[in-house]
């Protein structure tokens, strides 16, 4: 045997074994994609259908829409949400703000009159005017039981956009022509307060500090009050 053949079938006998080895590496790493992908496509369904559900419009009594447990239990609310949300109702019945909608609804009832607004919002029923069919975390719909003549009761529908106690975020950037992954962490302490730190890792060295930051955060519905 000549001593190319001898050298071909020396680098054959090392690289088949590696072959191999990589071959059943890549087969082991695409079956943790394909496992991966599936939990994380199975998360998301599992998800947007808990989040559909709770979009569904929701009755209450003026009682229990006033009821900060019966908030958090019913309609899966936080705490600062039942609050906010609990008050609402308390100043709509104290006539100090409207609901989102508001209708006169003939029916047997209070209880039917409540039911027959909630189903109308459920099934998307243009009838309604556009606000009352938004779509928004929670809908809440509370008949006033004290103002209603018979068989003309007065319905009310809160829209409700939860506020997220915790945010975060992750990105990248540049400083002075060096790139940076940004990540940060934001505590909103109110609805429109909140404080967040960040912090910037060298894309060279994950474990070179580039920077860091704390602000405070304010929320706003207008951009300088303009737009």
């Amino acid at each position: 045997m000549s001593i190319e053949s001898e050298l071909a079938q020396k680098v054959a006998d090392i690289t088949a074994p590696n072959l191999k080895y990589y071959r059943y590496a890549l087969i082991g790493a695409l079956i943790v994609l394909l496992i991966l992908g599936g939990a994380i496509y199975y998360g998301y369904q599992k998800h947007t259908a808990q989040a559909a559900q709770l979009q569904q419009a929701v009755v209450l009594t003026e009682q229990q829409a006033q009821d900060i447990n019966v908030l958090q239990n019913e309609l899966k609310l936080s705490k600062q949400n039942a609050e906010m949300l609990a008050a609402a109702v308390a100043e709509a019945k104290a006539g100090q703000r409207q609901p989102e909608a508001r209708y006169i609804v003939q029916a047997p009832t209070v209880q039917k009159a409540a039911e027959k607004v909630a189903e109308q919002i459920n099934q998307q029923d243009k009838s309604l005017p556009p606000l009352a069919l938004k779509k928004t975390d929670r809908t809440l719909v509370v008949p006033n039981q004290q103002k209603t003549p018979e068989s003309n009761w007065d319905v009310g529908v809160f829209k409700v956009n939860n506020y997220r106690n915790w945010e975060w975020s992750a990105g990248y950037g540049q400083h002075r022509g060096e790139g940076y992954i940004a990540m940060g962490l934001q505590r909103n302490y109110s609805k429109d307060k909140a404080i967040e730190v960040e912090a910037h890792q060298d894309t060279g060295s994950i474990k070179k500090n580039v920077g860091w930051e704390v602000k405070a955060v304010w929320k706003t519905d207008k951009l300088l009050y303009f737009f």
